[in-house]
C-alpha cells in the first residue's frame, strides 16, 4: 500500500499531521498511546525548549489553524501551570515571503502579550532545504529543515511506531533526507540537485563550524537564461578600496553548471565579488589591482562585468570526475583558506 505522504504533500497536509501529533498530548494519552504520545511530547519539548511535561488540551480553542493566517498555532501548559503559545510556520516547496514571519511575530506578541516572552516560540518547519536561513532566525524563529525533522523523529522512537498515521510520516521523512543525502552514497558525477543541496547543506555546517566569522553564507537555486543552477556562497564582512576609492569585498561560490550552458566542468569554487550597491555592475576595471596577486591561488578568468563579477577559479571538477564528498570537501575547505590567507596579505579589513 502506498504511503499517503506520497500524495498528502500539500502545507495543508503538513499542517494537518502536525494538528494530529500534537493532540496526542492531551491528558491521559500516555498510557494509551506510549510512542505517538513521546514524539508528540518529543516535538514540543524540543520546540519550546522545555524539558517538562506540556500539556495540549485536544479542542479547537488550543490547536488551531490559520489564526492570523499563520500556518499553526498550540496553545497550552507546562507542567509548572505557565501558559505557552506556540507558532509554526510550515513550508514544503515554497519559502518565506511578504515579511510574513515578521506579521506573525507581531501578531502574537499583541494578542497574546500575556503570556510571558520567553514563552512564545516561533518554528520555522520545511521538509526540504533552504540554504539562506540568515534572516528567518534574525526574526527570532528556530529552524527545523529535512535534516532536522529526521533526527527530531529518531530521537524519539517514531519509526517504532504501529499507527499507521505516524509510520507513514517517519517513513515518508526518511524517504526525503535519503534523497538529499545520497551524496554521501555516490561520486559527484552522478549527483542531481538534490545531492547538491544535501552536500551544500553539509558543507555549510562544516565551514561555520571552523569559522566563526563568516557574515553572509548560504545556498539555493539562480534562475538565468542558460537554465540556472545551484550555488553555496560564504563570505566574511572584509574590505579595501580599490583604485576608484570604492570599497569592495569578495566570496567565495561553489556552483554547479547552467543546465543549457553545454560546459564540460560540472561544479566549480570561484571567487566573486560582493554584490556593488544599487544595483550597479562590477567592471574589469574595478578588480584590476587584484588580478596578478590572486593569480597565485586561482586561475583568471574572463571577468565579464556584473554585480558579482568573477575575480578568479579556484578549481573545477568535469563532468567526469569520480571523486567523492569527502575529497570535494576536502578542495573546497583548501581553496577557503588560501582565499583568507589572501585577503590577509591584500590587506582586506
Amino acid at each position: 500500500m502506498d504511503n499517503i505522504f506520497k500524495y498528502a504533500t500539500s502545507e495543508l497536509s503538513n499542517d494537518a499531521f502536525l494538528c494530529w501529533l500534537f493532540s496526542i498530548s492531551k491528558d491521559g494519552n500516555s498510557n494509551k498511546n506510549p510512542i505517538e504520545y513521546r514524539v508528540s511530547q518529543g516535538y514540543l519539548n524540543e520546540f519550546c525548549k522545555y524539558k517538562g511535561k506540556i500539556i495540549v488540551n485536544n479542542d479547537e480553542k488550543d490547536i488551531v489553524r490559520q489564526e492570523g493566517k499563520i500556518d499553526v498555532l498550540i496553545k497550552g501548559k507546562y507542567d509548572n501551570g505557565e501558559e505557552f503559545i506556540l507558532t509554526i510556520e510550515n513550508k514544503t516547496s515554497s519559502e518565506e515571503h511578504s515579511n510574513q514571519l515578521k506579521r506573525y511575530k507581531n501578531y502574537i506578541n499583541k494578542k497574546y502579550k500575556r503570556i510571558k516572552i520567553n514563552n512564545r516560540h516561533f518554528i520555522y518547519y520545511k521538509n526540504a532545504f533552504q540554504g539562506n536561513i540568515d534572516k528567518i532566525t534574525k526574526e527570532g524563529y528556530s529552524v527545523f529543515q529535512i535534516k532536522e525533522i529526521f533526527d527530531l523523529l529518531n530521537k524519539y522512537e517514531a519509526g517504532k511506531s504501529k499507527n499507521d498515521i505516524l509510520k507513514n510520516y517517519y517513513d515518508f521523512i526518511k524517504e526525503k533526507k535519503e534523497e538529499f543525502f545520497i551524496f554521501e552514497k555516490t561520486n559527484i558525477d552522478k549527483w542531481e540537485n538534490k545531492a547538491f543541496q544535501g552536500f551544500f547543506y553539509y558543507l555549510l555546517h562544516k565551514i561555520l563550524e571552523k569559522y566563526k566569522n563568516m557574515t553572509h553564507y548560504g545556498f539555493g537555486y539562480h534562475d538565468n537564461p542558460s537554465g540556472g543552477h545551484l550555488s553555496l556562497w560564504v563570505g566574511n564582512d572584509k574590505v579595501k578600496k580599490n583604485k576608484k576609492g570604492e570599497k569592495i569585498g569578495f566570496h567565495l561560490n561553489l556552483e554547479t553548471a547552467n543546465k543549457k550552458g553545454g560546459k564540460k566542468w560540472f561544479c566549480r569554487l570561484i571567487i566573486r565579488a560582493n554584490g556593488r550597491k544599487k544595483g550597479l555592475k562590477w567592471n574589469k576595471s574595478d578588480i584590476e589591482q587584484y588580478i596578478e596577486s590572486i593569480k597565485t591561488i586561482g586561475e583568471d578568468t574572463r571577468h565579464q562585468p556584473g554585480k558579482y563579477i568573477i575575480l578568479a577559479k579556484l578549481f573545477h571538477e568535469d563532468n567526469k570526475s569520480k571523486i567523492g564528498y569527502k575529497e570535494l570537501e576536502e578542495k573546497v575547505m583548501f581553496g577557503l583558506e588560501q582565499f583568507i590567507e589572501w585577503q590577509k596579505k591584500e590587506g582586506f579589513k
